[in-house]
């Protein structure tokens, strides 16, 4: 991807959430069963593959009279576009505001804390080249 990843719409997100858990590329039948609840019309499914295509983020492969539609931007890939978005929108860009939001509201269990104390010092030591 040659143009920088941006972040998704909620709803163009919703189907490259579904594209993600798919172990194959998806009918826009299947796309739709599995979007079910979102209660969209087919035409607004179009929508959105045809937006996400034009992005680069899906591909429609032809099978039969369909198509069927793949991710072509990986979940890891997409993932710390939302975490920035995410840390900026709510947190004011801190992962201290984060972190500290989170115990407020007894959102963390003491592993949890032991587990973020174990990746931090394991990213501290990979930051200063240890």
């Amino acid at each position: 991807m040659s143009e920088p990843i941006k972040r998704l719409p909620d709803a163009e997100l919703e189907v490259m959430k579904a594209l993600w858990q798919a172990d194959a590329p998806l009918t826009r039948a299947e796309l739709e069963e599995a979007l079910a609840g979102n209660g969209w019309a087919g035409t607004t499914l179009l929508t959105l593959l045809s937006r996400l295509e034009g992005k680069g983020y899906v591909a429609r492969d032809r099978e039969g009279r369909g198509y069927r539609y793949r991710a072509v931007l990986t979940r890891r890939e997409y993932l710390p576009v939302e975490s920035r978005s995410a840390l900026g929108r709510m947190f004011a860009g801190s992962a201290r505001n984060l972190v500290a939001a989170m115990a407020e509201t007894d959102g963390l269990t003491d592993a949890d804390i032991d587990e973020l104390a174990e990746y931090l010092a394991r990213l501290k030591q990979r930051h200063s080249g240890a």
